[in-house]
């Protein structure tokens, strides 16, 4: 099948309760090589500081290396992402994945549905771009890996 990552953007929110430093920590649990976070400051619902930590990967190299590694971490989590995919791609052709932050600085690669996650989002381009096509795509990243 014709298609490829485009990017993957690696991101996590560092409430104000919550230390830089240890975010960072739980977001590398996800990443087989260095990488770089770029930090931006966000105000929070009720106008409190909140800091926005990103990784984003473009080169193919990059990408094939963090996907297929996370995929390893998920390990049979990855049935339970199929299962959802439906819900975990949208219209632009993003999956959107949500990992545990707790439990990534603790080492542990966990899926989540809850709101304090890291987020991961790959961005997939299929020819032709229709959203069946993508969903395909989707699925044999999961089950495979990307080559």
């Amino acid at each position: 099948m014709n298609f490829k990552i485009e990017w993957i953007t690696v991101s996590a929110v560092v409430y104000s309760t919550e230390d830089k430093e240890k975010v960072g920590e739980a977001m590398a649990t996800l990443f087989p090589f260095e990488f770089e976070i770029m930090v931006s400051e966000a105000k929070g619902h009720f106008g409190n500081p909140l800091l926005y930590l990103e990784v984003e990967l473009k080169k193919r190299r990059e990408i094939k290396e963090f996907w297929n590694y996370l995929m390893e971490l998920l390990g049979d989590q990855r049935r339970f992402l199929i299962n959802l995919l439906e819900e975990k791609v949208d219209a632009q052709g993003v999956l959107h994945i949500r990992i545990d932050k707790q439990k990534a600085y603790l080492g542990e690669v966990k899926l989540t549905e809850g709101g304090d996650a890291i987020v991961v989002k790959v961005k997939i381009v299929t020819y032709p771009a229709k959203r069946e096509k993508i969903m395909e795509a989707a699925k044999e990243l999961i089950e495979k890996g990307y080559r």
